[in-house]
């Protein structure tokens, strides 16, 4: 939006809510009627749809009814679903141009170069990062447009997401940098790897960041940062002068997403003097073969010890990331990283569920292992789920229910006196809680965590968001979580 904006197009924001991971059956079918309505209130020449797998059906069923309602209305798919499957994306009726990767120079160019005498028309020629369809043929190639020099881009647009998510708006997020340094075969890197043949971490200068904090600081209520990066703390010489100029121009508490390989006792220390009060640790498996040989991760479990420990002698609040759901994974493995965490005593561990997405190297894993079939694939491509439930409740698990227990003693762990984990784990007792609902599961033990460590502001604040739906929902007014959106462009 912001590049668009800064090109001289007129850019307007819908926003709807559909579904709902945390509240679950509580989730209702959006209007995608009254949703399209309110696109052709904009009056836009084009209208570009985000999208990732978990609401690619609900984006396609908004521009199937604009485009009921308004067929010249023009329609462009983006986000990482499109991306990854660009040419089937383009075949769906309602669609009429896919954005593939990074598209903020295709999207300025294709505005650019579009024809409007009061229909939008695509042009004659090719535009690199961008196919769409003309006279009835597909025109260009499924490859990624020229990356943008991230210095050069404007400051993101949030006005318009903050002004309806109001829960988020003391919690700044924000991007240093984009790529990552490793392909794990269930991230999306895995595909983005393959596709734009590149593993380099592109990132933003500090002054340039520093100055995008600043002005948040200025035009919105920021109380706490949240780094996103996929590795915020990569590189040790960037983060070392990234934090001396935090701690002198921001001065916030902030939160960060980190990999264990690069944190020691140096950059520990850094963070904690910059401010920074949680580190979100990607672990996902404490099984040293099903890394190296099913997620294709480089892992070192006395390495990711030293993290913790360095981690919390700093008094920085540890969150680790961990996985359910792997091919090969056992209930036996699994309580081999329960003694794990039981030693270390993180903070508060986050239980995700395997989820295969498209194009991902772990969906070919899963294939030849018998795991999944064609018809699976075809499924997960088309953007529905394999299972009823979602990545925090059983993801893509067949038979997710071995696994509850575990689940269960995990979420309550960092809780529990090491000593009666011990005993749980044991004599086994643990396996008679095959508790499945996600309240006592998982939010439970995450309500009492944010109350207690001054430092779990994230926690707090899916607290408030959490119980702020739950009792609009009460009232007969359904807000679910998961946030769907469509932006419209009118050239100017």
């Amino acid at each position: 939006m912001a590049v668009c904006a800064a090109a001289g197009h007129d850019v307007r924001f819908v926003y709807y809510e559909a579904e709902d991971t945390y509240l679950g059956k509580t989730s209702h079918r959006p209007s995608y009627k009254q949703i399209s309505d309110d696109i052709c209130h904009t009056e836009p020449d084009i209208v570009a749809f985000s999208c990732v797998t978990d609401n690619y059906q609900h984006q396609l069923q908004c521009s199937r009814a604009l485009k009921k309602k308004q067929k010249h209305i023009a329609t462009i798919f983006g986000g990482v679903h499109p991306t990854a499957l660009p040419e089937n994306t383009l075949l769906e009726s309602s669609v009429d141009a896919v954005a593939i990767g990074e598209a903020e120079r295709s999207l300025v160019e294709l505005l650019n170069t579009a024809e409007v005498s009061g229909t939008f028309s695509f042009p004659d020629d090719p535009i690199r990062g961008i196919i769409f369809k003309k006279y009835g043929a597909s025109i260009g190639v499924p490859v990624e447009g020229k990356l943008a020099k991230l210095d050069s881009l404007p400051f993101p647009y949030k006005q318009p997401f903050l002004s309806v998510l109001r829960d988020s708006s003391h919690e700044y997020r924000i991007m240093t940098s984009r790529g990552c340094l490793y392909h794990c075969s269930y991230c999306f890197n895995s595909y983005m790897r393959r596709l734009r043949g590149s593993k380099a971490i592109r990132r933003r200068s500090i002054d340039n960041v520093i100055e995008e904090l600043l002005l948040a600081k200025k035009e919105f209520a920021v109380k706490r940062i949240m780094f996103v990066d996929d590795s915020f703390a990569a590189s040790k010489t960037w983060v070392s002068a990234f934090c001396a100029k935090y701690r002198a121009n921001i001065g916030l508490p902030f939160a960060c997403i980190a990999n264990p390989n690069h944190i020691d006792e140096e950059t520990s220390g850094v963070l904690a003097s910059a401010g920074c009060v949680n580190v979100q640790l990607g672990i996902q498996s404490l099984s040293e073969s099903i890394c190296a040989q099913v997620l294709d991760r480089k892992s070192s479990n006395a390495q990711i010890g030293r993290a913790i420990q360095h981690l919390k002698k700093s008094k920085i609040m540890v969150q680790v990331d961990h996985l359910l759901g792997i091919p090969g994974d056992t209930v036996q493995v699994q309580e081999a990283s329960v003694r794990f965490y039981n030693t270390y005593r993180p903070n508060l561990i986050s239980i995700f569920w395997l989820t295969y997405y498209p194009k991902t190297t772990i969906v070919g894993m899963a294939q030849n292992a018998g795991v999944i079939t064609q018809s699976d694939i075809n499924s997960i491509e088309q953007g529905f789920r394999l299972t009823p439930e979602s990545y925090l409740t059983g993801g893509s698990l067949r038979n997710p229910k071995p696994y509850f227990s575990i689940s269960f003693l995990l979420n309550w762990l960092p809780l529990l006196p090491g000593w009666f984990v011990t005993i749980l784990l044991r004599s086994r007792v643990y396996r008679l809680f095959r508790i499945r609902n996600y309240l006592l599961s998982t939010a439970l033990p995450r309500v009492i965590q944010s109350v207690f460590n001054k430092n779990d502001f994230r926690g707090r604040s899916h607290i408030v968001r959490f119980f702020g739906k739950a009792l609009r929902i009460k009232k007969g007014s359904k807000v679910p979580n998961n946030r769907f959106q469509q932006t419209s462009f009118r050239r100017r």
